[in-house]
């Protein structure tokens, strides 16, 4: 071990070019639901940050005493204060930022990256292990700020950086961004933005039939208006597309007017609908042969919305296809997760609905699916006869029993209904029913959450003729218990 445990931060080009730079969080391709939820309180822990003005090496380090000792006995003597915050001890959610030391170079180094800590050890000269810097996170939290690595080339150093000035002024000096190589608390508690809008898009099939005018102008509309709304998330109930024909111009109208949402970069999830699957034919009739299996037969969908569309897609039941996906983003300081589920779901996606919930029990569960409230608000019994499990089935077993469902949309039937029930753990959910099946205007419904006040309102807004529907469809709820 070095007589002072302090990081000469290299630049080991070799050595990091064969192992591609280490793996950052955003490569790396684990899924949210492989990660245990992180305690934010567990983040305490400052990571002093000492410069050795010398040769530019840098000290980052929990231990206050080292930290101190480090100017007067070897030489770093530039007190940058704390750099961020981490855990002084594993916990959920956390993973090691390893330290190690090169006797020959008198350096050390910090890794998240196991396969880098190893590419080190074996070819880099890094032959001390030193054991457990501190814990951070790989994967981004609404507590947390990314934590990017610089380079110099010249200097052979590394150093941190989490502030947009500390960046800049890295970047200024010569240094090159690596990117983000871990999740750590910032110095100082962050200012958090507690409203947001989540959009909720109602049967659009009566939009493509001849042309795109109006999903077009819903969608620019989003687009226009992602910042003076604060636009996080758009969901769509399904029934996109009215049916599918040899050209599929429905589904190439419908995906260039998601380009626009793909432009703006807004993340969108859509539920598939009846009229979205090969059991409806020209003209809205049965298509022939087995209606189940047609129901299942989502491969024109899929070919114009692949998985590679959805911004904040994090796992999908069935590789390759949307049909049933879940999807995480942060907003309100709160983290999201968005489930859109198959219409009259089969039972093995409905118990993957559940096993999705359970492994995500501190976020707040958005569900998107096309059948589920009746057109006077309460949840629908049958199966619509070609399905599989009802809608009360899939609420029952997947849905109800889970302390974090928040919202269920829906669409099919009707046109507009808003019901409460209560989780089989005391949670209210919150269920609203968006139809309409317009073809003269763009109905959208707009949630805008406040997460600080425990509200959320709720309007339907047609962009196309600048009016907002009066058919109850405009509320505010109070003493909503969000999960935190």
């Amino acid at each position: 071990m070095s007589p002072l445990r302090v990081v000469a931060s290299l630049s080991l080009w070799g050595v990091l070019s064969a192992c591609g730079g280490g793996t950052s969080p955003d490569e790396v391709s684990e899924t949210a639901s492989s990660k245990a939820a992180l305690d934010c309180a567990a983040m305490s822990a400052p990571v002093y940050h000492r410069i050795r003005v010398s040769n530019g090496d840098s000290l980052y380090t929990l231990n206050a005493n080292e930290a101190a000792s480090a100017a007067t006995n070897y030489g770093y003597t530039d007190d940058r204060g704390v750099a961020f915050r981490a855990a002084a001890v594993a916990g959920p959610g956390l993973s090691t930022v390893y330290r190690l030391y090169s006797p020959s170079r008198n350096e050390h180094f910090w890794t998240i990256d196991a396969a880098e800590k190893q590419q080190l050890a074996t070819q880099g000269g890094f032959t001390t292990d030193e054991g457990t810097g501190f814990f951070a996170s790989t994967m981004a939290e609404p507590c947390l700020v990314p934590v990017y690595r610089y380079a110099n080339d010249t200097l052979r150093k590394h150093r941190f950086a989490t502030t947009a000035a500390e960046r800049s002024a890295l970047s200024a000096a010569g240094w090159v961004d690596e990117g983000i190589k871990f999740h750590a608390a910032p110095t100082t508690a962050q200012p958090v933005d507690t409203k947001f809008t989540l959009v909720i898009i109602p049967d659009t099939q009566n939009e493509l039939i001849s042309q795109s005018t109006l999903i077009d102008h819903r969608m620019q509309w989003l687009a226009d208006n992602k910042d003076a709304l604060d636009i996080r998330f758009v969901g769509h109930t399904g029934d996109m597309a009215n049916w599918d024909t040899a050209d599929h111009i429905q589904y190439v109208r419908a995906s260039n007017a998601f380009q626009k949402l793909d432009a703006a970069q807004i993340p969108y999830a859509i539920a598939i609908g009846n009229h979205d699957t090969a059991a409806t034919c020209p003209g809205g009739s049965a298509c022939p042969g087995n209606v189940n299996a047609n129901l299942r037969n989502t491969t024109t969908f899929n070919t114009y919305f692949p998985t590679t569309r959805f911004r904040a897609l994090a796992g999908v039941f069935e590789a390759g296809k949307c049909d049933n996906a879940y999807h995480t983003f942060s907003a309100g300081g709160l983290n999201w997760l968005v489930i859109n589920v198959e219409l009259w779901a089969r039972t093995n996606a409905v118990n993957w609905v559940k096993s999705v919930v359970e492994q995500h029990p501190r976020h707040n569960v958005i569900v998107l699916t096309h059948s589920h409230q009746t057109s006077g608000g309460g949840i629908e019994q049958g199966n619509g006869g070609y399905g599989n499990n009802s809608p009360q089935y899939v609420f029952d077993t997947a849905l109800k029993p889970y302390a974090n469902v928040r919202f269920i949309f829906s669409g099919h039937v009707g046109t507009a209904a808003y019901s409460e029930v209560t989780g089989t753990q005391g949670n209210k959910i919150y269920q609203m029913l968006t139809t309409y099946h317009d073809g003269t205007s763009n109905p959208t419904r707009l949630i805008e959450i406040d997460t600080a006040a425990n509200t959320f309102s709720s309007r339907v807004y047609l962009p196309y003729t600048n009016v907002e529907k009066q058919d109850g469809t405009k509320f505010t709820i109070s003493n909503v218990n969000w999960v935190r």
